[in-house]
């Protein structure tokens, strides 16, 4: 059974993007050949200003509760819009040397979230993310990890173990291509019940969207189509 196409990984002017929801919309329907069945808006968010320094859990929530509902209306009020024609989920890109501290904050914060990219992790970072990971109130997945350089002293198949039994879901992305460079990883995935998602990291250049094509290419010839994953929609969502 061929797997919807989905590309989890787009940012907007909320945070580091120059594109609105809608043209990164359009830019993915106008692949053409490649049947997208929807994206992901995945803004960078709880990012502390080094001037507004947190050092408790209420100023923590004071300063992105706020923020953070009204970013989550806005890829709604998209969703709804494009309802019928490409379907759009709710994401965010949390950078974890940042945040570790706030980790219990931020689950209180994820209402209408249907998952969260995880950047900058270590590996002490993703094995408590790992023991957490129940805890959480959507999908979670690490942000184009390079496997290799981020965890050294980690083989790549307890990497690969942790990920499975916890549930992380791996994004393969655009940021890596040639993906061959990284056969090594790839070869062990197949063996294990590792979730995969696409991701283009599109920042300020559409063009990233039409690397979409590669990425599926690359991870159809590899035999992982079916790993390929779709992140619920968040229960809490507002309709």
């Amino acid at each position: 059974m061929r797997q919807p196409i989905y590309n989890l990984h787009n940012h907007t002017p909320f945070s580091d993007g120059a594109y609105e929801i809608d043209e990164i919309c359009e830019a993915h329907l106008a692949l053409g050949d490649l049947p997208v069945a929807g994206i992901g808006i995945s803004d960078h968010l709880f990012c502390t200003p080094s001037s507004r320094e947190v050092t408790n859990p209420r100023q923590f929530e004071k300063l992105f509760s706020s923020e953070t509902r009204g970013y989550v209306e806005t890829v709604l009020e998209a969703r709804r819009r494009w309802e019928g024609k490409l379907e759009i989920l709710v994401g965010c890109e949390v950078n974890w040397s940042l945040n570790k501290a706030h980790l219990d904050s931020i689950r209180g914060l994820l209402d209408g979230v249907d998952y969260i990219l995880f950047e900058c992790i270590d590996w002490a970072g993703l094995t408590q993310l790992a023991n957490q990971s129940k805890r959480w109130p959507c999908a979670l997945g690490l942000a184009h990890a390079d496997v290799s350089r981020e965890f050294p002293n980690t083989s790549m198949d307890q990497v690969v173990r942790t990920m499975a039994n916890a549930r992380i879901f791996y994004e393969v992305n655009s940021k890596f291509l040639p993906l061959e460079q990284q056969n090594n990883w790839y070869r062990l995935l197949p063996k294990h019940k590792i979730r995969l998602a696409l991701g283009t990291d599109t920042h300020d250049s559409l063009r990233a969207v039409d690397t979409l094509r590669d990425l599926h290419a690359y991870v159809c010839a590899r035999g992982l189509e079916q790993k390929l994953f779709v992140p619920p929609i968040n229960a809490m969502a507002s309709s």
